[in-house]
């Protein structure tokens, strides 16, 4: 199919900054070819959030352990909202120059199962919409339109980061580089959740699963495949964050770039696993409780005076410590809390930031001496412990350039990282 010079000139507009007009030029296959995908795969992750966000009820992910389901939900509806406008302006400049945009339909059973595999999965999902820009971008012909790709490419990894986070295990930004997938390879992920015809003229790699639960550093892999199956691989230290697997016909590892990378010894894969051996702080907060990070959890509560020095008074002595603000001592267990304590109880789990003289509405007008509340920081330490596997690496690495071996793969093949 022909198509027209203005190719694309409706998205260029869309999605540059101002509404200056762009020359005219012919788009070579190739371009029309990413952007066809490009196309596929925007519908994908906005009919994924749209069923995600009518599936799931606040209590749903309050249960999941979202410190508040808005944080959730906002989120993701700000993200389906991304996918849903770059779906409209790709389309539309298909149709302004003659090419007709494909519409799939598309499941998600498996991975809206619960919030939490909706969590997983969305993780997963835009990944693979960074990786296939970024592996898109090297076999655009004009720069042109390879700036308007790079500026989805960028709201893209912003997803990514905030559904790392989301994750409640995961690091925010947890590598240096990110992974290029070629079209081939997207579509070997991605085609699992397509359902019915969606003819891109590509054939996938064959595709690769891998059913470790919550993989981490030093689990032996469990994948299958066609013709394929093995459990020998173990995940490598040093590893963090989202993984590419492949089962490789010799044990030399692949390049992370789609120019470089030999394809033709490629066996099976890619698979996509996230290794969380970094969890950050930013995440337990998001997901406090219920999650599986484990977080403790820290309140802040208005008590009166005689309920702060009943909980210091009945706390189990265990060690004093010391006031930060002035050096005093705590009180022993027994001693009446003083007016003007700070510190943290005898057994360290009542942290009191101060007591303030607050008057009641009420007696705002009445004379001196009427009861007064106490602010107290109540700070549980023994409100979950965190599930961080105390083996896991905190560094970070490439991860599609390590290797192992695989005995089960033929033809002496190679699991790559």
């Amino acid at each position: 199919m022909r198509y027209s010079s203005t190719f694309l000139a409706a998205l260029a507009t869309a999605l540059l900054a101002s509404a200056r007009p762009i020359r005219q030029r012919a788009a070579s296959a190739n371009d029309a070819l990413v952007f066809q995908f490009a196309n596929v795969l925007e519908q994908l992750e906005t009919e994924f959030y749209a069923q995600g966000i009518a599936k799931f009820s606040d209590s749903d992910f309050q249960a999941a352990g979202f410190s508040s389901s808005l944080i959730a939900t906002q989120t993701l509806t700000t993200i389906q909202g991304d996918e849903a406008t770059h779906t409209t302006v790709i389309q539309q400049a298909l149709q302004d120059n003659g090419a007709q945009p494909l519409k799939c339909n598309f499941k998600f059973d498996s991975g809206l199962t619960d919030v939490n595999t909706l969590a997983a999965t969305a993780r997963v999902v835009e990944f693979v919409g960074v990786a296939a820009y970024l592996g898109g971008a090297t076999i655009i012909d004009d720069p042109v339109l390879l700036d308007a790709a790079a500026s989805i490419l960028t709201v893209e990894a912003r997803h990514q980061t905030l559904l790392n986070i989301l994750s409640g295990t995961g690091s925010a930004i947890p590598a240096a580089f990110d992974i290029p997938f070629t079209p081939q390879e997207v579509l070997s992920i991605a085609g699992g959740f397509i359902d019915g015809p969606c003819d891109l003229g590509l054939t996938p790699t064959n595709t690769l699963t891998i059913t470790n639960s919550a993989p981490k550093v030093g689990d032996l892999l469990n994948f299958q495949a066609t013709n394929i199956t093995g459990t020998d691989c173990n995940i490598p230290p040093g590893v963090n964050g989202p993984v590419a697997v492949w089962v490789t016909s010799d044990a030399n590892p692949l390049i992370n770039n789609v120019i470089d990378r030999d394809t033709t010894k490629q066996v099976a894969g890619p698979a996509l696993i996230f290794v969380d051996s970094s969890p950050e702080m930013l995440g337990s907060m998001v997901r406090g409780s219920g999650s599986s990070s484990g977080a403790s959890s820290t309140e802040t509560t208005t008590i009166s005076p005689d309920e702060a020095s009943s909980i210091i008074a009945g706390a189990t002595p265990t060690a004093s410590s010391s006031d930060s603000s002035n050096g005093a001592a705590a009180p022993p267990a027994s001693t009446p809390l003083p007016a003007n304590f700070t510190g943290k109880s005898p057994d360290g789990k009542v942290t009191v930031l101060g007591l303030q003289q607050v008057p009641r509405p009420a007696e705002s007008a009445s004379a001196s001496g009427t009861d007064s509340a106490a602010a107290a920081s109540s700070t549980d330490s023994s409100a979950g412990a965190s599930s961080t596997d105390s083996a896991a690496s905190a560094s970070s690495t490439d991860s599609a350039n390590a290797s192992s071996t695989d005995s089960a793969a033929p033809s002496s093949s190679s699991i790559s990282f």
